[in-house]
């Protein structure tokens, strides 16, 4: 097959879905045509061949990434030659209903008549401030629906995205196919290893670490985080620039992808407080590396992870208890990072993973009784 991806960030932009898409892009790769289009990011732009996958970053502003909400504009050179290669895939495959890289694939999809295949992540994110959930339902109504309808398949990354957006399109059979983790990659590392590492990012030797890995968002509840006492741990922060300076804080800042491995295998505890996500990449790769996680619990969760293989949570000040309760014991560090590591040994698989996102394009593909439908 030829397969056009589509996702408004991808690397070397930081967070979990520009990762996710990578890993699947260069999954699929393996045995089909791949090109994807994305925004630039720091320089980098153009077209380029990355892991067998054919890359076309456009240039974009970012406007909003100072809000914690990503959402780039593409416009510029490079954007013709990009939808011109995506007309010419078998099938189109678009991440998250509601940006402008969507939209475009939306649009190259009506006009090429190729089917479209639509991978929600989020759905409706309930934010603190009132303007952004009347900013981001306007979205919806103006674009989103009509994306949505525009697809001939479209999926969930979890459970609850995939109820939320049945129940606003009961005419649709919505899918739901989760990320998979490198289990390789990903793993617990021996004493004298996880030592080494700590010297290298200049962590302290001897105390118990916890870390948060999250982009700036107020989602991400990173103020929750640093309001736990710190008593029996010291905390590790990246994911992006802050320039944190706080009495048992280390801010690494961004952290290149490649070095994650790494820093998962030499901390002890992983908080992840974040609301209104599919699943996080980092959550999973965390719990592959054999890390006990005080996870924020959402009930999209549980179609993809056991409650059991985390601390789950369901309040912040249920988060602030259990990573009391995981860095002042060893014993209890210990029983839940085999049972994490258990779990994704047996349940995620990135070779899985592509190969349902393969099973969706040809049943997109195979439905020429549905024709390719205009935007409304």
């Amino acid at each position: 097959m030829r397969i056009a991806l589509f996702c408004h960030n991808y690397p070397p932009h930081p967070g979990g879905l520009e990762v996710m898409a990578q890993n699947l892009a260069r999954g699929l790769a393996r045995a089909h045509d791949v090109v994807l289009v994305s925004s630039g990011w720091e320089g980098a732009h153009g077209k380029s061949l990355e892991g067998g996958v054919i890359v076309h970053r456009i240039p974009a502003i970012h406007l909003t990434e100072r809000f914690g909400v990503p959402y780039p504009v593409l416009l510029g050179p490079g954007l013709h030659s990009a939808l011109k290669a995506a007309a010419s895939a078998d099938v189109l495959h678009a991440h998250g209903a509601l940006y402008p890289s969507s939209m475009l694939a939306a649009w190259t999809s009506a006009r090429s008549q190729k089917p479209l295949v639509l991978t929600e992540h989020v759905g409706f994110v309930t934010y603190r401030r009132a303007l952004l959930n009347a900013v981001q339902r306007a979205a919806w109504i103006a674009i989103g629906d009509r994306i949505v309808r525009r697809a001939r398949i479209v999926n969930a990354l979890n459970t609850r995205v995939q109820g939320w957006l049945q129940a606003r399109f009961p005419e649709l059979a919505v899918r739901y196919v989760g990320n998979g983790v490198d289990t390789a990659l990903f793993r617990p590392r021996a004493t004298g290893e996880r030592a080494a590492i700590r010297r290298r990012l200049g962590l302290p030797a001897d105390e118990v670490l916890a870390l948060f890995v999250a982009r700036a968002s107020e989602k991400k509840n990173l103020d929750a985080v640093l309001d736990i006492p710190r008593q029996d741990h010291h905390l590790v922060v990246c994911g992006a620039r802050r320039d944190l300076r706080l009495p048992g804080v280390t801010d690494l800042g961004l952290v290149p992808y490649a070095r994650m491995p790494d820093l998962f295998g030499c901390v002890d505890v992983m908080v992840h407080a974040s609301a209104g996500e599919g699943l996080p990449l980092a959550v999973q790769e965390a719990i592959a590396s054999g890390l006990p996680v005080a996870l924020l619990w959402d009930e999209g969760y549980a179609g993809w992870i056991s409650r059991e293989a985390v601390m789950a949570c369901d309040s912040l000040a249920e988060v602030d208890a259990a990573v009391r309760r995981l860095t002042a014991s060893a014993e209890s560090r210990a029983v839940l990072s085999a049972r994490a590591r258990a779990w994704a040994e047996h349940k995620w698989s990135w070779n899985e993973t592509v190969a349902q996102y393969e099973s969706l394009y040809r049943e997109a593909l195979s439905r020429t009784d549905e024709p390719c439908r205009k935007i409304a």
